[in-house]
């Protein structure tokens, strides 16, 4: 005699998927909560990465350490103390470590925050914490807030000889085609010349508006102006427009040489909208930043 097959009855079978969803759903939390800390501590050392690529001190294709050497930026290897050194010519250039890039962060970018004044404060000062303040306000951005997050751009640090003031990068936020853009803009010390910029995490189309995130396209940034100055040339800083246009075509064919094309960089073919964001997320997000600017610009003429 065969012996008899057993049956599953439909609430058994339901109990069973019932059971088997909840076990399933309580692993992927615990793998969730697990990769949390891996995945904000990747994202932090993006975050990095992109501002030294807008301070033009890290070399994102090459994924190596930069510096400047009689006007021209040459491969750079860490020398320690947050320190770099020119890496000798014809060697590969080196990859750095996560450590590294942090301590090259922690020496040369010192944040602080500038009220609607313009005027500078420490965090002590603001009785704010740095950490806190950054995960509470880096979704929605600085710039509208009564104090604004800005990094102070260093010198390459030198025993014995104190740290000049070489910039500063300003965190950068706004709406592309699909969906929010951040990044960074390095401007030179009179608050006017850009160093460089970059953009660390966005949604756009690759191979269109996904270029903004490539290197050839945002060298056409270096030496632009933000405030844009007027068919004279001359440049009003409490009253000139402010920001990067990024035009429909060639700056050459459409602006010409005129002084307005000082402040305008070349659009991405089949990424119109793209370069509309890009050209609103940096006049959005320096705007609120004139008052710091103009005070840099009063500070060099006198």
């Amino acid at each position: 005699m065969q012996p008899a097959k057993r049956s599953f009855s439909n609430n058994q079978t339901i109990l069973f998927m019932v059971v088997l969803s909840f076990v399933c759903a309580f692993i992927l939390s615990l793998l969730a909560s697990a990769l949390q800390v891996p995945q904000e501590e990747a994202k932090e050392l993006d975050r990095s990465k992109e501002m030294l690529v807008a301070a033009r001190i890290y070399n994102n294709p090459k994924n190596c350490f930069q510096t400047q050497m009689s006007g021209t930026f040459v491969p750079a290897v860490y020398a320690g103390n947050g320190a770099l050194t020119p890496q000798p010519p014809g060697e590969i250039p080196i990859h750095p470590t996560k450590s590294e890039i942090m301590q090259v962060v922690a020496a040369r970018l010192r944040p602080f925050l500038v009220d609607n004044q313009g005027n500078r404060h420490s965090f002590e000062e603001a009785h704010i914490a740095l950490d806190t303040y950054i995960a509470q306000n880096k979704k929605n951005g600085y710039a509208d807030l009564p104090l604004k997050l800005i990094y102070e751009l260093l010198s390459n640090p030198v025993p014995g000889t104190p740290q000049s003031v070489e910039g500063y990068v300003i965190p950068v936020s706004g709406f592309g085609l699909w969906d929010y853009i951040y990044g960074y803009i390095a401007l030179a010390p009179d608050g006017n010349t850009v160093i460089g910029i970059s953009w660390y995490e966005q949604k756009e189309t690759p191979g269109l508006g996904a270029n903004i995130a490539e290197a050839p396209w945002q060298s056409l940034f270096y030496g632009k102006k933000i405030f844009q100055a007027d068919s004279s040339g001359k440049t009003d800083f409490k009253t000139a427009p402010i920001g990067i246009i990024v035009v429909r075509g060639k700056v050459v064919q459409i602006l010409d040489h005129s002084p307005k094309a000082k402040s305008a960089v070349d659009g991405m073919a089949g990424a119109t909208l793209t370069g509309n964001g890009v050209t609103k997320a940096y006049k959005d997000t320096l705007t609120p930043y004139r008052p710091f600017f103009i005070k840099l610009h009063a500070e060099r003429k006198d």
